[in-house]
């Protein structure tokens, strides 16, 4: 049998990998010269630059399935985060049961009072003792609304730590994002590491397509029509399979494929600066807390993996929640202007390196889900789809649905 995948991205990876795995002959279509999808990493002046604030979480049970954590040479964020507050100071909340140099800082923190801190420990106990299949299966209310009722933490260490925290996972502001997805993330950064690969986050679908047959991906081959097992491509050319299985973005082919998927997604602008002074000593995410903040999040991340940034030299990176309407210029001066506060007139001396507008950065979460059935990802008897929108916006989730579509092809 031969498989013709549309899409070279992490999804359409993992299904490509089982049906290799299993025998299966795999070509696959990929509209750009390189394989990752969102997954992209590119070398600018020698930095690395990940296309938006890409961290992977090593608890993910499909990565663990399928990925060689040693070749990827992981390197780990420290635990918690430095929360830059209003006033200009900063606080560190941590992880004391995995970093005990954090317990001081974490009880002193001005982000809530004993109490919620004891509760965040709480939480963390009570979702390890949870499966993730029952963390889908409760109710789907915001995650705000989950914080404040069923876990009883105060409007301060939402607004100082929760907010900033999870906005730039979930890349919206309002923590709107289902519940069960925040569970579900807190539950991965509890039972293992937040980490990049040294050379990159596309180190990650590198390493899947690495475990294919040479040929097996054609590069530049954007797919414009699908008409029984035939693919025709912008370019004029055709390939037919005994399957064909989309794995590319809900807002493009699959869309008009099955009209019923979810397109509704958020975006990101994400900025690079340069530096010989590093405005953080560690590698560890620093938080805006203010409200009204621009900037949502701040890490030097050659402080995680020094391959990011020649020596000498530091990379900053920093993201920007949603759709803005600056010009790149006007928003590097509004990011410097609001960045004073926290770390003086060094800003200044920060080299702009690169603004990336991520238009489809996640699917929209509001509503998500850990499983589904297989009429979901089977269009026709030659025609199935994967991808992370199925289901909820991460890695394991895209891993996942590929997986599925694999094992209902040929697996």
């Amino acid at each position: 049998m031969q498989v013709t995948i549309i899409g070279a991205g992490i999804a359409g990876l993992t299904a490509a990998n089982y049906l290799h795995r299993a025998g299966v002959g795999v070509q696959m279509l990929e509209a750009t010269d390189s394989p990752g999808g969102r997954i992209k990493t590119e070398e600018k002046k020698g930095f690395l630059l990940d296309r938006g604030f890409q961290v992977f979480l090593t608890a993910y049970p499909e990565a663990r399935q399928l990925l060689d954590y040693r070749k990827l040479d992981l390197q780990t964020f420290l635990p918690g985060a430095i929360l830059l507050q209003q006033d200009g100071s900063r606080d560190r909340i941590g992880d004391p049961l995995r970093d005990f140099s954090s317990l001081l800082p974490t009880l002193t923190a001005s982000v809530g009072g004993f109490g919620d801190k004891l509760r965040i420990l709480r939480l963390k106990m009570r979702l390890a003792g949870m499966s993730i299949d029952e963390i889908f299966r409760q109710e789907n209310k915001t995650t705000l609304r989950a914080l404040r009722e069923d876990y009883g933490f105060g409007d301060k260490i939402i607004d100082r730590f929760f907010a900033p925290f999870f906005s730039g996972i979930f890349l919206e502001t309002e923590l709107l994002t289902s519940r069960r997805m925040f569970d579900f993330v807190f539950k991965m950064f509890g039972e293992g590491d937040a980490a990049v690969p040294r050379a990159g986050i596309q180190q990650i679908p590198l390493q899947l397509a690495d475990n294919l047959p040479a040929g097996s991906i054609l590069f530049n081959k954007r797919a414009e029509k699908i008409e029984g097992g035939t693919v025709t491509c912008t370019d004029g050319s055709i390939y037919t399979a005994d399957k064909i299985l989309v794995a590319t973005e809900a807002t493009g082919l699959i869309s008009e494929l099955k009209p019923t998927v979810k397109t509704r997604f958020v975006s990101t602008t994400h900025v690079h600066f340069t530096t010989d002074k590093a405005p953080l000593e560690k590698g560890i995410i620093a938080l805006n807390t203010d409200k009204n903040r621009l900037v949502n999040n701040v890490c030097v991340i050659n402080k995680v993996s020094d391959k990011y940034a020649p020596a000498g030299q530091h990379l900053i990176s920093l993201s920007v929640v949603g759709k803005r309407g600056f010009s790149d210029e006007n928003l590097e001066r509004k990011i410097k202007t609001e960045l004073k506060k926290y770390f003086g007139e060094e800003v200044e001396k920060w080299q702009h390196l690169d603004t990336r507008h991520v238009e489809y950065a996640l699917p929209e979460q509001k509503e998500v889900q850990h499983d589904l059935g297989t009429e979901t990802q089977k269009i026709t008897d030659k025609l199935y789809v994967c991808g992370d929108f199925l289901l909820n916006g991460s890695i394991n989730a895209a891993m996942k649905t590929g997986r599925k579509a694999a094992e209902m092809i040929g697996c």
